[in-house]
């Protein structure tokens, strides 16, 4: 057990001798001036020792599930890029195990892992695997490879589960593909913040400060960017923080000198890969219908996003250039219809759902001025609307030239949607 000095005494350079009460180095254990012995200085020079003893047989340990897991995580991905070009459309990454609420509900509990291992893009997995290159280390050295790799899955297990329960409580209506080794990664940090407190007995005052005092801004910092962009799922988050901090709690970790390759600790990282294998191989088997579904998604928002372009032209027309009760008529039919195919339009990802909510709301505002008594409605009105068209329809051409070309989108002439 380790007591700690009090900072204050800690502080000082100097301490008073007790024999001849003459200033002499603190850190010495003789008075630099009569020799005597100072107890307290031999106590704090053994303590010193013994926390360098102690960081020195932690932290020397080999950390291989944390490597081991980065490259399953770049693997994943490659094999991503293989079979579609892309690793951020949504029916590539459900193919893969990304979760959705609906697939949860439906049944496909392996959706609870195999999230963990999946990246939407580059910058997301670079971004993620400096993450746990940086924190993975510590904790398994704390704990143990076996015990790491079973605090790492049960924490992303839970930060599933927390998007889960999210965007039920949130009430979000996309129900957009969540992925990604965050919550894992949020629970690795919650080890670290519980660990000093949860073993606050043992460890040495200076081990116990920087693993707490190191943690506690990193996760404030990365729960308030969370908080602050709304792409970023942090209820995934806070569901793998919660879950790292409890099994802080539950799983004790390997003290110095206690480190010995045990057949618990195989069976556990056996079984925990096998959990791996199985759920990948369950989403390997429904895949097929995903990458299916992925055409399908591509046809449907074609036929809403043409659909919308032809009868928005055409009411703006009828309009602008004073057109007879016949042609507003047609314009009025064509509006109703492709605000019926918009509302069942299927979508790629979340930046194509905006810009088809946006094209929604273009087109029933329009059809609101066209029925309104009068015939057109006031033409302030009508030019504003055309103006927020065109800027949603700028929206759509520089989504099909960053996104779109990956999923089989191109514009063609006229600003006609075409594949």
């Amino acid at each position: 057990m380790y007591k700690e000095n009090d900072d204050t005494a800690e502080s000082r350079p100097f301490r008073l001798c007790e024999r001849c009460g003459q200033p002499t180095p603190a850190n010495l254990p003789q008075c630099v001036n009569c020799g005597a012995i100072s107890l307290h200085a031999v106590v704090a020079d053994e303590q010193a020792r013994a926390e360098r003893r102690f960081a020195h047989a932690l932290f020397s340990r080999a950390t291989p599930v944390t490597y081991a897991l980065l490259a399953v995580n770049l693997v994943v991905f490659v094999l991503m890029m293989i079979v579609s070009r892309a690793s951020d459309d949504s029916p590539t990454l459900i193919a893969f195990g990304a979760k959705t609420n609906e697939l949860l509900q439906s049944g496909e509990w392996f959706r609870l892992v195999t999230p963990i291992f999946i990246h939407a893009g580059l910058p997301h997995l670079l971004l993620n695997s400096y993450a746990l290159w940086v924190v993975g280390p510590q904790v398994e050295k704390l704990y143990g490879s076996a015990r790491f790799l079973l605090i790492y899955l049960l924490s992303g297990v839970g930060g599933v589960a927390g998007s889960y329960f999210g965007q039920i409580l949130l009430r979000k209506s996309f129900d957009a593909p969540s992925v990604g080794a965050s919550g894992a990664i949020f629970g690795l940090f919650g080890v670290l913040a519980v660990f000093g407190f949860r073993y606050r007995h043992e460890l040495p005052p200076a081990i116990r400060r920087a693993l707490t005092a190191g943690v506690l801004p990193v996760i404030v910092i990365n729960l308030f960017i969370g908080f602050s962009f709304p792409f970023i799922d942090n209820s995934a988050h806070v569901g793998g923080l919660i879950t790292g901090a409890t099994l802080t709690l539950l799983i004790p970790y390997i003290a110095p000198g206690r480190e010995r390759v045990s057949r618990t600790g195989l069976l556990i990282i056996i079984l925990c890969a096998a959990v791996i294998v199985y759920c990948f191989a369950q989403a390997y088997r429904t895949s097929g219908g995903h990458l299916a579904w992925r055409g399908a998604v591509v046809e449907s928002y074609l036929d809403g996003i043409n659909s919308a372009q032809k009868a928005l032209s055409q009411s703006f027309r009828s309009i602008l250039e004073s057109a007879t009760p016949q042609d507003k008529k047609a314009a009025i039919g064509s509006l109703s219809g492709a605000i019926e195919k918009l509302q069942k339009t299927r979508t790629p990802d979340q930046q194509s759902e905006q810009i088809r909510l946006e094209l929604l709301r273009i087109a029933r505002k329009q059809q609101a001025l066209m029925t309104a008594p009068g015939g057109g409605g006031k033409i302030d009105e009508v030019l504003a609307n055309y103006d927020d068209y065109e800027k949603t329809w700028s929206r759509l051409e520089e989504w099909v030239k960053s996104e779109g070309s990956k999923r089989g989108l191109t514009l063609g002439k006229g600003d006609k949607q075409s594949k």
